[in-house]
């Protein structure tokens, strides 16, 4: 028998968790955090405990209670196992957006992650420029063993963290491969962060694919197109839908993006700020491009340089986005903790410099194109500088003179968590005239996510017997309905046979 459960990704825009079981193979496709699920509960300041964190995401339903699936030391701290063999072979990622990968931090480590070359150098930029994500390498948490000496001999004394590395497997595009029964052919398609994979598995009992988070208006349409032809050919029996923006009508696409930012640059005297995901290497290609159009220089935040450095290192991916060292970027370095940028390196010494930013960022130091807030705020008409919401207070040393603008290319508020950071954020640009009552910040965005009209075009030429939707709110469901004639509504923790 082959068999789906869900333990996330349904009635819900994220959190995808999809168990496949076919003769004994056991394979996640993605493991990923669900936004409205942990707003329930959790905010910056509450959050899971964590000597209890496990046993906390399991009693809220943020994870399924699944005995060898978890990391062990967490398992055997909480009483939840931790001896036993695991019976997961693996986890299919998608993509390393956190509604799709978040919660691999709490796997073990023995279970292999299956992603594309793009997907882990994302995850390598989480983990080595976040705040302990651990998707490529976990560190032990609750090391405990008896001291054989002193005065702590026969006692229970805790371990430095152990550091272990994960299982990963970089698969190639559109190349089949075998996880015991299940054959798997990766796929890749459009969306708005590099490296997105739909799957056709092949089972014991028929076809069935994901289309993982799609669209046909970003850089890469006919990877979508190929992907929507591959499962016609496929003779599906299933097909998991996703239907983020399906009540939607109309998608601008990236080249809109690229094009409106450039006409906003150029009716721009002063300094450009914009804001952008740090890790969408599609949406900084458009601003790269506006800002050589416009005779500008880009200017970019370290943690953004680091992954483009991560891509160039790359010998398959190398020359796919701009190089940290590209001519039109610049590397902007904010102040540190003790503000040392501007101070007399004679008198504060190099060595205090460095210890003034993480050891991942020091490199960029020495790099000849960086630069910090005195450059831009003298040279003003010479740069777009992206900005992110965490590091608005540049804008105090920076000041802005007056015909400066703001680009913001990010998804607008869809909650009340969203509309009071966005209040916060409006404060900023308007405490230093960014933004009037006259003048709003100019919002330059397009989806990761197809409309109706594109996910109507996915569902009716995948040709599947049947339809799940995924990724989707309950209400939008019946738009699946209206252009599949069988389609299956499934609840978080159903099961269904293939």
């Amino acid at each position: 028998m082959t068999s789906l459960t869900f333990y996330g990704g349904v009635k819900d825009i994220g959190g995808n968790k999809f168990l496949v079981e076919d003769r004994g193979t056991k394979i996640f496709m993605d493991f990923g955090m669900s936004f409205s699920a942990e707003n329930q509960y959790f905010s910056e300041y509450l959050k899971a405990r964590g000597s209890n964190s496990l046993i906390d995401m399991m009693e809220l339903g943020l994870l399924p209670k699944i005995k060898g699936l978890y990391r062990r030391d967490y398992a055997k701290h909480m009483g939840f196992g931790g001896d036993e063999e695991t019976e997961i072979n693996a986890v299919l990622l998608t993509h390393a957006h956190v509604d799709h990968c978040a919660y691999i931090r709490y796997l073990r480590p023995d279970i292999t992650i299956y992603c594309s070359e793009e997907s882990k150098l994302i995850m390598q930029s989480f983990d080595d420029t976040g705040n302990g994500e651990q998707y490529l390498e976990l560190t032990e948490k609750f090391g405990f063993h008896k001291s054989e000496k002193g005065s702590t001999k026969d006692l229970m004394v805790k371990d430095s963290g152990v550091k272990t590395p994960r299982k990963i497997q970089v698969f190639e595009s559109n190349k089949k491969f075998n996880i015991d029964s299940i054959e798997v052919t990766p796929l890749p398609v459009d969306h708005s962060i590099s490296g997105v994979h739909g799957f056709i598995l092949a089972t014991s009992e028929g076809m069935l694919a994901n289309t993982a988070d799609i669209r046909f208006h970003g850089r890469r349409t006919q990877d979508t197109e190929k992907f929507v032809e591959k499962c016609a050919e496929s003779s599906l029996d299933l097909l998991l839908c996703e239907g983020t923006r399906i009540n939607k009508t109309q998608s601008p696409t990236e080249s809109d993006v690229e094009n409106k930012v450039t006409e906003i640059v150029n009716d721009t005297e002063k300094l450009v700020i914009c804001g952008y995901p740090t890790r969408d290497l599609d949406r900084l290609q458009s601003f790269y491009l506006a800002a050589k159009a416009t005779g500008r220089d880009l200017a970019i935040e370290p943690r953004q340089a680091y992954l483009l450095q991560l891509f160039n290192s790359s010998s398959k991916l190398k020359g796919l986005y701009p190089s940290p060292t590209d001519k039109h970027i610049k590397i902007y370095i904010p102040k540190g903790e003790w503000g040392l940028i501007d101070k007399d390196i004679s008198v504060y010494t190099r060595k205090l410099l460095d210890e003034d930013y993480k050891v991942w960022a020091r490199e960029f130091l020495d790099y000849e194109n960086k630069i910090d807030y005195r450059d831009v705020s003298a040279k003003q008409s010479q740069f777009m500088l992206s900005l992110s919401d965490f590091k608005l207070q540049e804008l105090i040393d920076i000041k802005p003179n007056e015909g400066s603008s703001y680009i913001r290319s990010l998804t607008e508020p869809f909650d009340l968590e969203m509309e009071f950071k966005q209040k916060r954020i409006e404060n900023w640009f308007t405490r230093f005239g960014l933004i009037t009552s006259e003048k709003k910040w100019h919002q330059v965005h397009v989806s990761g996510h197809g409309d109706g009209n594109q996910i109507k075009i996915v569902i009716e030429n995948s040709n599947s017997k049947k339809l799940i939707p995924i990724h989707t709110e309950p209400k939008n469901e019946v738009y699946h309905k209206k252009w599949h004639t069988n389609v299956q509504s499934v609840n978080p923790q159903d099961s269904v046979k293939l």
